[in-house]
Parts: structure tokens; C-alpha cells; sequence
């Protein structure tokens, strides 16, 4: 991505940023009266005038900082940011998404919005052509399969989804459903992006109207996620998706899985760079 797309940091943060470049920049973490750290090449380091392992050469940030921060990724408008704010994050321009953490503010039992700021996950959109090809020589060998990709956070899987969603849309209909605005990007023009819509509704209309051979999708989490996916693959769609885990178990043991419905299963490894995949398995749970 271009430094550009990070103006919206104070300059005490975006200046450094500058001089360091983003090629291997994947999160920044913005905390209230806490150093300012970054993953920068799988590698967690601190940032001051320049990337550092020492904490007390760091830049501390503020309240302010946080705010600043905030309202203008939000171009200035918190309210119009409103409906993904109260689910914890904003999308900024280029597609990078800002965790948000602070008061959440209840109307009866639903989150109506969250005040009083403490902290920002600034997570940084990478688009690597190439990263998915690991995946697609030892998974898509015979063929493309519906698959999930499981890791834990910051190992890669939306820059993998976005080169599959390259490299896919050359021979397929592909569907993107980008509820979150990370998964865009010009570069896919042969695909069909639906953007900051629920699952739910994605899938529904996306396969109903689009006609997909592949629907892409980022993050399962919850059964209404599972339940649009049982849905698609029903209706003769290929499906590849993604899922925070840190291995095969930590995904078959939550309450939301759905056993059969993946052909192929990916685990990745953090070492080194995106794509890179520590194991991958059958339907029946077997290596493959």
C-alpha cells in the first residue's frame, strides 16, 4: 500500500513511517500512554525515530493521538462511521482497518456506539501477487476446493485471499464479499466485490444474482457465518474462507463448525512471509 493512504496518523507517528516505508508494515498499535509498537515483518518492535527494540526510545502516545487518529480515518465524521464503529472498527481509505477499543455505550442489551477511546489495531493492507501460490500448488493441485484457511491473527490470510481472488477471477466468476472494505483493491477488476455487507446478506443476493463459481470470504466467526456457508456450498458453490485459529482442533472444537463442508483445510505458519503453510488437510481431518 502507499504511505499516502496512512495521512490520517499525527505526524509524530506518520513522519517515522515515512522514512521506514510500508513493504513489510503489517500492524500499528496505538495505546493510551503506551510506547507506539508495530509488526513490521512478523516482528514486533517499538517505534521512535526509527523502528527500535527499546522501549524507552519509543514514542508515547496520548489521548489526543488516539483521537486524532480516529476522527480524521473517519474523514471527520464519527457518526457516518457509526454502523461498523459499534462493531469495533473503522475502515480507513486504502482499505486499512482500525481496531477500536474503549466505552461501549448500551442501549438495553445492543452496542450502540463506543466513546471515551483508549486504544487503535491499525492493521495494514499488503497485496503480494504470488502469496497464494503455495496454497493453490498444495491445495488446488486437482482442482479448486472449498477450503479454509485458518491462523492466527497477522499471519496473512486477507493478502492471501486477495491473491486468490486475482488469480481465480482469470479462469472463474469469482465473488468477493469484503464486509469489512480490506479485500478491494483495482488490481481485482475480473472479480465481482460486494463491500460492508453482512454475510448474510451477501451470500443470499451475491450467489443469487452474480451467479459465482467461487465465492471468497474473510473471517468466519459465528454460526450465521457457518450457516451461510453450509447454504452455498448446498448450492453447488466453491468457497473459500478464512478463520482465526491456531490449529486444526482450535477451529473443529468451536460450537459454530460445521463438519463437511470444506474440502481442504490450511494452517498457517507466522515465520517468514504470507502464504506459507505449515499444514494442510482433508476433509477427514487427514494430512495431506
Amino acid at each position: 500500500m502507499d504511505i499516502d493512504d496512512l495521512g490520517f496518523l499525527p505526524s509524530a507517528i506518520y513522519e517515522p513511517l515515512k522514512q521506514i516505508g510500508t513493504e513489510l508494515l503489517y500492524e500499528l498499535r496505538l495505546r493510551e500512554n503506551a510506547p507506539v509498537t508495530v509488526n513490521y515483518g512478523f516482528k514486533r518492535l517499538y517505534l521512535g525515530e526509527k523502528l527500535t527494540l527499546f522501549e524507552n526510545e519509543a514514542i508515547i502516545c496520548d489521548k489526543d493521538m488516539i483521537e486524532e487518529t480516529l476522527f480524521r480515518a473517519a474523514e471527520y465524521s464519527i457518526y457516518a462511521a457509526n454502523e461498523s464503529l459499534k462493531a469495533g472498527f473503522i475502515t480507513a481509505a486504502g482499505g486499512v482497518r482500525i481496531g477500536v477499543c474503549g466505552e461501549c455505550v448500551f442501549d438495553g442489551t445492543n452496542v450502540i456506539t463506543i466513546k471515551n477511546f483508549t486504544s487503535l489495531c491499525i492493521r495494514i493492507p499488503h497485496f503480494i501477487e504470488g502469496a497464494s501460490a503455495e496454497i493453490q500448488k498444495k491445495a488446488f493441485a486437482d482442482g479448486v476446493k472449498n477450503t479454509l484457511i485458518v491462523s492466527a491473527p497477522s499471519y496473512g490470510k486477507t493478502t492471501i485471499l486477495k491473491d486468490l481472488a486475482l488469480s481465480l477471477s482469470q479462469r472463474y466468476n469469482v465473488l468477493v464479499i469484503d464486509e469489512r472494505g480490506e479485500l478491494g483493491d483495482r488490481r481485482l477488476k475480473n472479480a465481482d466485490i460486494v463491500r460492508y455487507s453482512d454475510k448474510n446478506y451477501a451470500f443470499s443476493y451475491g450467489i443469487r444474482s452474480l451467479a459465482p463459481e467461487i465465492v471468497i470470504a474473510d473471517e468466519l466467526s459465528g454460526k450465521a457465518d457457518w450457516e451461510c456457508v453450509r447454504k452455498a456450498v448446498n448450492s453447488g458453490v466453491k468457497i473459500i474462507a478464512t478463520a482465526h485459529g491456531g490449529d486444526l482442533e482450535s477451529i473443529t472444537q468451536k460450537g459454530e463448525f460445521i463438519a463437511g463442508l470444506f474440502d481442504r483445510y490450511v494452517v498457517l505458519r507466522s515465520e517468514g512471509q504470507a502464504g506459507r503453510i505449515r499444514a494442510v488437510y482433508g476433509k477427514n481431518y487427514e494430512l495431506c
